[in-house]
Order: structure tokens, then sequence, then C-alpha cells
């Protein structure tokens, strides 16, 4: 994985829901426009376990883009958060 989706992941573990909007999450990546939708998209085609890590979670609501979602059946936050803060060495 690419630091721009570990980055991205953090942010979604980080939301109380786990569901973001690219656009919302283009300053902390430090990307905007196609790329930031390229870094959840290819999140999204990331697989554990046969599951998505991330899936698509409908249009955004000013309708920019789409939202995403932590898929919890490929793996529990929880988990996923501490795997994170030891890679990104928060």
């Amino acid at each position: 994985m690419s630091l721009n989706q570990l980055k991205a992941l953090w942010v979604l573990v980080n939301n109380q829901a786990s569901v973001v909007e690219a656009i919302d999450s283009a300053d902390t990546l430090g990307l905007k426009g196609k790329a930031l939708g390229g870094v959840f998209s290819s999140l999204s085609r990331q697989q554990i376990n046969g599951e998505s890590l991330v899936e698509p979670y409908g249009r955004s609501l000013g309708n920019r883009g789409l939202r995403w979602k932590l898929n919890q059946k490929a793996m529990e936050i929880a988990e996923l958060k501490v795997l994170l803060k030891e890679v990104l060495e928060l």
C-alpha cells in the first residue's frame, strides 16, 4: 500500500461512522480531484479474506464524488487502527 492509502485508512478509522467523503480528506492527504478519488478507489480493490477493505457508500452530499466506508467484514476497526499506528509510527 502507498503512504496515501495508509493515511486515507487512518482518516477512516478515526471517523465516528467510519465513513468519509473523499473531498473531506483532501487536506489531510494533500491530494485533490482524481488523485484523491484514485486513492479511495484503489483501496476498494484491496482484498482481505475475499472482502474489499473499503466500499463506496453513495454520492457525497454535494454530489462531488463518493463517500467511502470501511468494510468491517474485512477487518475490525480496532485491529486496523493498531496496525496503522505501528506502520505510520504515530
